[in-house]
């Protein structure tokens, strides 16, 4: 029986043909998340339908994605290279989910934050409070607009752990059952044990 060559022991070409194929997933998903970031509206809407739609789409979304690219990881021939691809994904969309909510706070009141916030901006914020960097340039005014940020803030901590972990080790499970099952181990799972 043919076993598959591990990543590193393909030839460079092939190497560079899965990188390439990963970067430009990973560059259609990130184009896709944020095009779907500029559906959320900019004006305000009087009615309370639509933000909390958009919220509750967003999270079920976001929770098939994580899910899927879960699965892929496991199932993957290259798992790294599916796991590094579903972290940037994956944050992508984390990011994306609480840019709306800024989006949608700051067209019903421009003075939540600093500045009325844009799609751009509204990511920008996402990024820098995840980052834990604060530059000041946009912050909170209003508590409602506090309170969504310490709400990040909280999922952030708990999100990074999390994320890194559950991929992770859906690489390192997937890796471990290839290696025993290259091996003709009769029961690849005790393996890693």
């Amino acid at each position: 029986m043919a076993t598959k060559a591990s990543f590193t022991e393909l030839p460079k070409s092939e190497r560079i043909k899965i990188l390439v194929g990963s970067i430009i997933r990973t560059i259609l998903g990130f184009l896709a998340v944020i095009w779907a970031l500029s559906l959320v509206p900019e004006n305000p809407d009087a009615s309370l339908w639509r933000p909390i739609a958009i919220v509750v789409v967003a999270f079920a979304v976001y929770a098939t994605f994580f899910r899927r690219q879960i699965r892929k990881i496991e199932n993957s021939r290259y798992p790294t290279v599916s796991s590094l691809e579903a972290l940037i994904l994956i944050a992508t969309m984390f990011l994306a989910f609480f840019a709306s909510i800024y989006i949608m706070m700051s067209a019903s009141d421009p003075k939540s934050f600093t500045e009325p916030l844009t799609h751009f901006t509204a990511f920008y914020f996402a990024l820098t409070v995840l980052a834990t960097v604060g530059f000041g340039d946009i912050t909170p005014v209003a508590d409602g607009a506090r309170l969504a940020c310490m709400i990040q803030m909280a999922i952030d901590i708990v999100f990074i752990a999390a994320m890194i972990r559950v991929v992770s080790s859906a690489a390192q499970k997937s890796s471990a059952f290839k290696a025993a099952k290259a091996k003709g181990s009769s029961d690849p799972l005790m393996t890693n044990l």
